[in-house]
Parts: C-alpha cells; sequence; structure tokens
C-alpha cells in the first residue's frame, strides 16, 4: 500500500470518529433540553389599589386610582387586575364604600354612571331617603356636610285664639346621617365653605320610614332646620323619644316658646 494511501485512510477514519463524535454530542444536548422544566419568568401582577384615603359617596377623578404589584399568595378573586377594565372607563363612578390608601378596589364597590342609582345603592337594608328643602341658617351656613348626623327641627308659628302669637320649635327625629346635599354625596372630609361655595338648597337625609312619614308632615307645617350632632356624640335617638319640655324666651316684647326633648 502506498504512504499516499495510507495518509488518506488515516484522514477518512479521524472524519468518521469526528462526525460521529459530534452526531452523539448533539443528540444529547437535545435530548437533555426536551427534560430540562422550561422556566419562565414570573410576570409581575398588579391590582387597582386607592392612590388615596377614598370616602363613600366620592366620585372617582382622574389619579384616585393606580395599578400596584400585589403578591400571588394573597391575590383575591373579587381584585380587579392590570388588563381587566380601563382606568378611564372607573372615571365618575361612585364608591360604595370608605378605602384607606393602596386599599385594593372590589369591582363591587364602584357605581358607575348609568349603572343604578347610586343613592340606592348607598342605602342600607330598611332604610329611606327624604329631600328637604334647606336655607343657609337651616344648616348652619353650609358648615354641615354629607356624612354628618343631625336633629331635625320644626319651627312654626303658633296663634292662640286672643292671644298673642308666639314660636315654637320641636324636635322631629334625632341623630340621622346626612347623605346628601344637593347632590353632593360623601363623608363629611369637605373642604370649608367660602364666599364662593354655593349653599346647598336641598339636604338628603337617611331615615326609616317611620321617620320619613314624620318629616314629610312636619314640611308642610312649617321651616325645617338642621342641628347637627358632634363627633363624639355616639348616642342614638329614635323617633320614639317624648317631646317634654317647654322653654319660653322673651326679647323685649317679644315671646318665644320652644318645645324641647328631655
Amino acid at each position: 500500500m502506498k504512504f499516499k494511501d495510507i495518509i488518506g485512510l488515516v484522514l477518512a477514519l479521524v472524519l468518521a470518529i469526528a462526525v460521529a463524535f459530534l452526531t452523539r454530542y448533539f443528540l444529547i444536548t437535545k435530548e437533555a433540553s426536551k427534560e430540562a422544566p422550561v422556566v419562565q419568568e414570573a410576570k409581575a401582577l398588579k391590582i387597582l389599589v386607592a392612590n388615596k384615603s377614598l370616602d363613600t359617596g366620592v366620585k372617582i377623578q382622574p389619579g384616585d386610582l393606580v395599578w400596584q404589584p400585589w403578591p400571588n399568595n394573597s391575590l383575591n378573586d373579587s381584585y380587579i387586575q392590570e388588563g381587566s377594565v380601563q382606568l378611564d372607563g372607573l372615571t365618575g363612578s361612585v364608591l360604595l364604600e370608605h378605602i384607606d390608601k393602596g386599599e385594593p378596589v372590589v369591582i363591587t364597590n364602584l357605581v358607575q354612571p348609568g349603572e343604578k342609582s347610586v343613592l340606592a345603592a348607598l342605602l342600607p337594608p330598611g332604610k329611606r331617603a327624604v329631600s328637604i328643602d334647606v336655607t343657609p341658617q337651616a344648616i348652619s351656613s353650609g358648615l354641615i356636610q354629607p356624612g354628618d348626623y343631625v336633629d331635625v327641627l320644626l319651627s312654626k308659628t303658633i296663634t292662640p285664639s286672643a292671644a298673642q302669637q308666639y314660636g315654637q320649635t320641636t324636635a322631629v327625629v334625632n341623630n340621622i346621617k346626612v347623605l346628601a346635599l344637593d347632590t353632593v354625596m360623601g363623608e363629611s372630609a369637605q373642604k370649608p365653605v367660602n364666599s364662593t361655595t354655593p349653599v346647598p338648597k336641598v339636604a338628603t337625609l337617611e331615615v326609616t320610614p317611620s321617620q320619613a312619614e314624620l318629616i314629610t308632615a312636619a314640611a308642610k307645617e312649617g321651616s325645617l332646620s338642621l342641628s347637627l350632632h358632634g363627633i363624639s356624640n355616639k348616642e342614638v335617638a329614635t323617633e320614639e323619644d317624648p317631646l317634654t319640655g317647654i322653654v319660653t324666651l322673651m326679647r323685649g316684647k317679644e315671646k318665644t316658646v320652644i318645645q324641647v326633648n328631655k
């Protein structure tokens, strides 16, 4: 055998070994890639939360709600996940319950414009909403705000036969919640009234059915006004509280008789 043939045979053998080695290498790599678990980077989940403290009855404004990353292990089905709604579509919705900053928002806590009556959604079971006309004096020059608790007072003029006229004020119902002033609803965390703020003309109150009847009847007898309760006053009075006291005020020749609760 010639030397040239021997060299050719050796080169062919080396080439065959290299092809076999490379083939085995690629086959092993391919099998390993099939068996290896596919690890995908978990996408950060975001839900809708309040960007600030929001009170019951407020209308959602741009910037009130934001998307925030949320751990999967504490995710609730009622939370609103990113991509399910558009933030612009929630603007103008009314909040049914107070939420703090950073607290998740649930879709059932929002009433969107035109969806249903916002006031009806805010009323607890067994309660009614009744509206009365008010004057600046009747609501303490506008300082009474939605969310406050008040007494409803009836003032009227009494004219006994052959006697001097006198005024009488009685408490119609006690310690009821102000739901709205005109069309403004929400808790009492409102801006102070200033010279440019219009004073409301209608107050909407949360009452029982019997209280609604009393207020409606009283509105036909005289003028109604609201007496504000303090924040620390937790006593809940009812419409059955008796009216037991009469106070007579004399200012010169003017006589005023006021009937009050015990």
